[in-house]
């Protein structure tokens, strides 16, 4: 683990599993209670002269870090594919969007902290306002406790890390059990540009132990978490107990809904990508289909023909489309959602089974007119599993869309596009892509759902340095 900027060795090891093998491909040392204890009273002594340096130098460190990464990132990216499975396309991807991010954070941090003078003189109460001058600048809330997800440790990290510390915060980071190598590598590389020690610490570690001191702890002043609805609104009420600032991204179930009228080609490829893109297991993936019944047949062969063309294997293979799921558990689950959607009534048309190799490995599935009370069509599917079911007017396909208790993302293909900003004002959802992908995200905007897929501020740069800082008045009498 790293602590403040030194390397720890813990009493516990965590194995650390290649999912496309199943192979132990490293140990991480497991922190314990007294090691995260020791790692926020750092962040805490720490915060007080990091929180006071000049914003330039803060943000000189983000920039030092973008450049340090992009000399580095096809060994963040390989790291990033053998701990997750995620293919090697997709994890260069994710480690340049990271880059990316941090230079975001340090351009965006100067306007967002920037402050603002109020006309007060405008205001009858309190008298004497003419003789004020009112100011408000925000202040950072202190040691930000980050909860990372498996599937994307580089670029959550960057986003709960890079923000707040543009925004003076000190942090503390649990990276999933599954992933953390990736994370205790941008953490070596913040302090190798010159972090000052403390601000920072990566504390591996089960969620029974490390995560619920970070949530517990009283110096622990905020909370920013991605990962399952279940453990989200857990974190969140304990969070919310002790009065912290909490960015909760949970589950999501995010439908794609195909008008008679949408350009069948994109909406057949974009699905196809949505859907099966590492493996499912992205929050914001197309996760559920509806297909207006005038085309279903030819959309759904298309959509066959196109997810029969990809190909599964090896994550460091540059022509692998799907590679593994991230653990045995998640192979179980896939079943469980096929074999569910089968006895009522749905049948398979393609896949549906787990590959027989070694690693974590199940075939791209398509469902064919799935049931709305199916579980894979009312619970969050964190896999490649396709459920496609058909409607037959707007209404319908709103109500479709809008029968989970999730509701992050949404897409809506279709020439109208009167009829598609018809449809989005009624989706209950935090985005509404028009022929566009679920999986759409651009990480200086806000990020996040309503219903149980969002608690707290949304994510994003601009959104997490505002949600983590403090807004606070100062007035100045000049008479």
């Amino acid at each position: 683990m790293v602590i403040g900027g030194e390397e720890v060795e813990g009493k516990k090891k965590i194995n650390v599993i290649n999912p496309a093998t199943g192979e132990v491909i490293d140990t991480v040392e497991a922190a314990s209670k007294e090691d995260v204890r020791r790692a926020i009273d750092l962040a805490e002594d720490a915060f007080k002269e990091f929180s006071n340096l000049p914003l330039r130098e803060r943000t000189k460190v983000l920039l030092k870090v973008a450049e340090i990464m992009e000399n580095s990132r096809e060994r963040l990216a390989r790291t990033l594919s053998l701990e997750s499975g995620k293919p090697i396309r997709d994890a260069r991807v994710e480690v340049q969007r990271a880059i990316s991010l941090f230079r975001i954070a340090a351009e965006e941090a100067r306007f967002v902290l920037e402050g603002k003078v109020h006309r007060v003189d405008a205001y009858e109460y309190p008298p004497g306002n003419e003789n004020r001058l009112v100011m408000e600048v925000r202040e950072p809330i202190g040691i930000v406790g980050a909860i990372l997800p498996f599937n994307f440790p580089v670029n959550s990290f960057a986003h709960k890390v890079a923000p707040n510390l543009a925004a003076g915060n000190t942090v503390v980071v649990k990276p999933a059990s599954a992933t953390p190598i990736s994370a205790l590598e941008m953490a070596k590389i913040l302090y190798q540009a010159g972090l000052p020690k403390g601000v920072l610490s990566v504390v591996p570690g089960s969620g029974s132990e490390v995560g619920d001191e970070i949530v517990e702890n009283d110096k622990v002043r905020g909370i920013t978490f991605t990962g399952s609805t279940a453990v989200g609104l857990g974190i969140a009420s304990k969070a919310v107990a002790k009065a912290k600032s909490i960015m909760m991204e949970m589950g999501g179930s995010d439908p794609i809904i195909v008008l008679e009228d949408a350009d069948l080609t994109r909406a057949v490829a974009t699905a196809v990508r949505a859907r099966f893109e590492y493996a499912g297991q992205n929050c914001n993936a197309g996760k559920r289909i509806f297909v207006h019944e005038s085309i279903y047949e030819k959309f759904v062969k298309e959509y066959l023909e196109a997810a029969q063309k990809l190909k599964v294997g090896d994550p460091l293979d540059e022509t692998t489309d799907v590679g593994p799921v991230i653990s045995e558990d998640a192979v179980k689950s896939m079943e469980e959602f096929v074999k569910d959607a089968m006895n009522r009534g749905a049948r398979v048309s393609f896949g549906g089974f787990r590959i027989k190799t070694k690693g974590f490995f199940f075939s791209p599935t398509v469902i064919e007119d799935v049931p709305i009370d199916a579980k894979a069509m009312q619970e969050e599917v964190f896999g490649p599993v396709a459920p496609i079911a058909r409607f037959s007017n707007d209404d319908e396909a709103v109500e479709m869309a809008n029968s989970t208790k999730y509701g992050l993302q949404s897409a809506v293909f279709t020439k109208d596009l009167r009829r598609a900003l018809n449809i989005a004002k009624r989706l209950h959802f935090g985005g509404v892509m028009i022929n566009d992908s679920t999986r759409l995200r651009w990480d200086a905007l806000p990020f996040g759902g309503v219903k149980m897929s969002g608690v707290g501020g949304r994510e994003g740069v601009r959104n997490t340095i505002l949600n983590m800082t403090e807004p606070k008045i100062v007035s100045i009498n000049l008479s």
